[in-house]
């Protein structure tokens, strides 16, 4: 089995033959996402952001996950009847008779204990300084093996994360389209977190 982390970018576009779009309608509006955070949760994502600028080039991966991502992840509330987060689970497929595998740093799926084919990850919490691999291949590895697994026609949600820069991706088929780069040390945190709440929104209609 070759795992998520040994893939880059171009081994995605080689092996699977998929293609990036500029973008994707869903893309466009899973990032057109309005804001409609409460006082308490806006006063939160100002403490959060303060934080993150204040200690973003001393975190290592874990202590960008624990005391920025995983807060806010949290505060997004992602969890419905339907579906659930989960972190570090383990995810394997046959993608075009190649199996890979690896586990995901985070995912939203059916289950209650056991995660089941993932409709969004995250893959891929890298570092600002230091960092290495390539998290875009990594994540649209996972993605297509989410696909594969779903065994329906729809499409699967991604994000990865580097250091301040959050990047979101949309997969249809063999297509997809990454966003801007959203810097949460800035206002755009706001945007960051209407996205995470709108992913609820968009996989509930395909699902």
């Amino acid at each position: 089995m070759r795992t998520f982390d040994s893939f880059n970018y171009e081994d995605i576009h080689d092996l699977f033959k998929i293609k990036r779009n500029d973008t994707i309608p869903l893309l466009t509006e899973w990032t057109s996402a309005i804001d409609n955070s409460t006082p308490f949760e806006k006063e939160n994502l100002q403490r959060l952001k303060k934080h993150l600028f204040k200690q973003i080039l001393a975190w290592n991966e874990d202590e960008l996950k624990i005391f920025f991502i995983g807060p806010l992840i949290e505060l997004a509330n992602l969890e419905t009847d339907d579906f659930k987060p989960f972190s570090q689970r383990s995810l394997s497929a046959i993608v075009d008779s190649i199996e890979v595998g690896g586990r995901v740093d985070f995912m939203i799926a059916k289950g209650l204990r056991t995660a089941k084919p993932p409709y969004f990850c995250i893959h891929e919490y890298k570092q600002e300084i230091g960092s290495d691999g390539d998290p875009l291949g990594q994540v649209l590895i996972a993605m297509l093996a989410s696909q594969v697994l779903n065994k329906k026609e729809f499409p699967i949600l991604g994000a990865y994360i580097l250091g301040r820069n959050w990047f979101f991706i949309v997969l249809e088929n063999r297509e997809y389209a990454v966003s801007m780069s959203y810097d949460a040390t800035s206002e755009d945190i706001f945007q960051i977190f209407a996205i995470l709440q709108k992913s609820k929104e968009i996989i509930q209609r395909y699902i």
